[in-house]
Parts: C-alpha cells; structure tokens; sequence
C-alpha cells in the first residue's frame, strides 16, 4: 500500500509539473492572450484564466442582491474560500488549494474499484482535458471529494462518505449527483441513506440562499440559460447544424455514407455485428465532429466520443460497477442535455469511473501509445488555454 502511494504521488507530481512546465513554455512563446477583465496578469496567469475571474468577482462583491445574474451559476464554496484569505492571499493560497485537491482526488480516484492502483491514476493524467484539475478552480476539489467519497462508501463508511459529498456538492452543481451511488451502495442501512442525503441537502441549501439573496426561486437556472445551457430547447440549433453540414457538402457527405454502408455490411458479415456497431458509432462521430463550427466545440465533443464508449463498458463490467456506471450516466447526460457543448471536457472529469474503465477493463486501453497520445493532448490543451474556456 505504501509502495503504491509513492507511486500514484509520482505520477501526480509529473503531471503537475509537465503541466505548469508547458504553461511557463507557453508564456515564453507568447502563446497566450490576455482578456479584457481578467484579474491576473503576472506568474501562471494563465491557470487563473475565465471562471476565477467570476469565482473571484462574487468574493469581492457577493451574489447580487434582489436580482438575477450569471454570478448564480456558480457555487459558493470557492468564493468562500478567496474571500477568506483574502486580496493579497487569493492567488497563492487558491493555487495551493486547487493543487493539493487535484492531489487528493489522485489518490481518491486511484481507492475505487480496480485493484490496481497504479493505473487509475495513470488513467487520470494522461486523460486529455485532466489539466484542468490544475486551474485555480474548485473542479479539483469537488472531484476529490467525490472520489473519496465513493471510496469511502466502498470501505462501509456511509457518513464519512456523505460529509465528503456534500463538499462535493457545496463546490459545483453536479457535485450533488455523488448522492446517487452512495445512496445504491448504502440502501440497506439507515447510515447509508443518512450518507446519501447530505450532498442534496448541501444543494439544497445553495439553492436556497441563492433563492433569497436574489428573490428568485429559479435564480440558477436562469443563470445557467444566461451560459448558453438552456437544456434540450437547444437541439433544434444542433439540428440546424448537420441539416447546414448536409446543404453545403451533401454530394461528399452522399459518398461517404455509400462507402460507410458498404464497409458496415461487410463488417456485419465478416466479423459480427459487435465490430459493425463499432464502425458505425465511428462513422458516427466522423459526421457529427465535421458539423462542429469550432475548435472549441470540435475538441469538446471528440472527448465526449471518447467518453461515451467507456460508460458502456462500464456497465458491462459485472454488478459492481452499475452504481458507478449509472452515477457516471447521469453526469454526461446532464452535460449532454444541458444544450451546449462548451466546458464538456472540464466538466465531465466529475463522472471519474470512467478512469476505472480504462484501469479494469480491456488491456488495450492501457497501451503506451494511448497513454502518450492522451498526454499529448493534455500539453496541447495546455497551450490553447486563453483562446477558448476550458
């Protein structure tokens, strides 16, 4: 066990270090912009790009009063935090904060299911989009105490399980969905459910501070629509999308899927409709990555083609995983359905069973070429920081 820390703790302190290596090589080359409102302009600035800057302007001036606002997007815990140790010691010890939990939910995401360790938390590092547990954000600290509170509950210990997940829920707005598989995996014991309803009373009380600071039941909703997520009110624009893709390249797009069906009934033939589902989820993606009108998005939904294979895996992996699999389910779907693809990458990294897949399942998925391939996106990343959210 001990040999084991040491381990996951290298591989953490690689990580980190390649990572904030590529941002003092990114200031260097000059590849980063400054944008007009953000706080930071010295040091790592960079890794306290976008959302600190909300996390920091609700620290200094507080939720608006008797109003809505897209400050209502974002939960209190980190805020909190920022305002109390205040001006002069927000960049250092937020840092420090935001660093040290993406070290805790190293080693938290490594306590699950699989036996070993290692390789949960090899899956966690080379993931590409795992470098934004590295942001002055409170992600780090949510999925910390998401994953420990997942061990926890594995270990028979509802209670230390659901005090985690709460802080988890306190953080980030879906932190409150870790309630789901604890409540599975504790049913059976008055513990259990007590441990199962901390996170949602967590939430519950966000909401209603939110609810009268700003006289608005809906205030987070509202705000979430003034981000772009206005849920499945969306899916007409994406619609509109491929129906665009299919006007303007509809001759290139006819040949392709000629050739697609062709290639999936010799597949189906060949091999099995196993490997014809596979090659036609992949012609899938190939479509629906060319409909994208960014790089932004373009990135955003490749990671999620990546993700969603893993959860059937997941759920494919005997019965104790289904808590798992179903708690990561619902996280993407709440991403998926939230009508816009934008931080999907970020966000995503809270449904972490999905590192479990990769370390308990096909071997394959643990070959050294994947492993370099998905760091090299996480450099990449890295790099095009200031250009988008992440």
């Amino acid at each position: 066990m001990a040999r084991d820390s040491v381990r996951i703790a290298v591989v953490w302190l690689a990580w980190l270090g390649a990572l904030l290596a590529t941002v003092g090589i990114g200031l260097a080359a000059g590849s980063y912009h400054h944008h007009v409102g953000w706080y930071e302009h010295q040091g790592l600035w960079p890794l306290f790009s976008w959302d600190y800057n909300w996390y920091e302007l609700i620290a200094r001036s507080g939720y608006p009063a008797h109003m809505g606002g897209r400050q209502y997007a974002f939960f209190p815990l980190w805020p909190l935090l920022l305002r109390w140790v205040g001006t002069h010691w927000d960049v250092i010890v937020g840092a420090a904060a935001a660093w040290a939990a993406s070290a805790a939910a190293f080693f938290g995401v490594s306590g699950g299911l699989p036996p070993v360790r290692l390789r949960s938390a090899l899956a966690l590092a080379c993931w590409p989009g795992s470098f934004a547990l590295a942001l002055v954000y409170p992600d780090a600290l949510a999925l910390a105490a998401g994953a420990w509170a997942a061990a926890l509950a594995l270990r028979n210990k509802p209670l230390a399980a659901g005090v985690l997940g709460a802080v988890a829920a306190f953080a980030r707005p879906n932190g409150v969905l870790i309630a789901i598989p604890l409540l599975w995996v504790g049913r059976r014991s008055v513990r259990g459910w007590i441990g199962a309803a901390l996170p949602v009373a967590a939430a519950a009380m966000v909401e209603a501070y939110f609810w009268a600071r700003s006289d608005r039941a809906a205030v987070f909703f509202d705000a979430q629509r003034l981000w772009g997520r206005g849920g499945p009110r969306n899916v007409p624009h994406w619609i509109h999308q491929i129906d665009r893709l299919l006007s303007n390249h509809g001759a290139v797009i006819g040949v392709f899927a000629l050739g697609a069906v062709a290639a999936l009934v010799l597949a189906w033939r060949r091999f099995g409709p196993r490997t014809a589902v596979i090659a036609a989820y992949a012609c899938a993606v190939v479509f629906l990555l060319a409909a994208t009108r960014s790089l932004e998005g373009f990135l955003d939904s490749a990671r999620a083609a990546l993700i969603l294979p893993l959860l059937v895996l997941l759920w494919r992996m005997g019965d104790r995983y289904r808590p798992w699999a179903a708690f990561a389910t619902v996280v993407i779907a709440t991403l998926l359905l939230s009508g816009t693809m934008q931080s999907f990458g970020r966000q995503s990294l809270f449904a972490f069973p999905i590192f479990w897949a990769i370390a308990d399942g096909p071997r394959w998925l643990r070959s050294p070429f994947l492993a370099v391939a998905g760091f090299a996106g996480n450099v990449v990343l890295v790099l095009l920081l200031t250009h988008f959210a992440p």
